[in-house]
């Protein structure tokens, strides 16, 4: 490559030209593209890209959600090994035990307070609904380590799990997967913002 009159390099010299044409010679134009052209980019507003931005930083702080210790929802199993949102079939526990949805991520709550595992839940599941994550594992253990081996934290964790509006469903693990001290959750799909 020589320099342009602007001093650059960039410009071809005689060699390159005869080069690139003796490469493509037997190419044919391209008729008819088949190819719907946009006259406009998608275009998103402003204020929506600083709302992303800011969440995705970290910045916008979004309150917790406000949960019971003590709630017991009416659609949850006798032994609280599984529980379906109002309006949706057992069919989606039954496919939550049989793997019909990838495990995509998991959160380990052992040893934890009541007060870290509260917001360590909620934190985890609002970036899992943001970066449309529809199947988790929560692992809250069996209570082994609790005070007089009472499953504090396996139980608040499931009550806390059936008051969350896009928690569809959880099941509990099978013992490979952590048994009685984890339940794997269904997160309601969130479209695109």
């Amino acid at each position: 490559m020589r320099p342009d009159k602007g001093g650059r390099a960039g410009a071809l010299d005689d060699d390159d030209i005869a080069l690139f044409r003796r490469a493509v010679r037997d190419v044919q134009p391209i008729t008819h593209a088949r190819r719907a052209s946009s006259t406009h980019a998608h275009e998103t507003s402003a204020a929506t890209l600083r709302a992303r931005r800011a969440f995705a930083t970290g910045s916008e702080s979004q309150p917790l959600v406000q949960l019971s210790d003590h709630y017991s929802p009416a659609i949850a199993s006798e032994d609280d090994t599984s529980y379906v949102q109002y309006g949706y079939g057992p069919d989606l526990i039954l496919g939550l035990k049989r793997g019909k949805w990838d495990t995509r991520t998991s959160l380990d709550l052992h040893g934890a307070t009541l007060d870290q595992a509260r917001e360590r839940l909620d934190t985890f599941l609002q970036s899992c609904l943001t970066h449309r994550i529809r199947c988790v594992r929560i692992v809250h253990g069996k209570g082994y380590g609790s005070p007089n081996g009472q499953a504090i934290l396996k139980q608040t964790v499931r009550r806390w799990l059936a008051q969350m509006r896009d928690v569809l469903a959880y099941a509990e693990c099978s013992e490979q997967d952590g048994g009685a001290g984890a339940v794997r959750v269904l997160l309601r799909a969130r479209p695109l913002v």
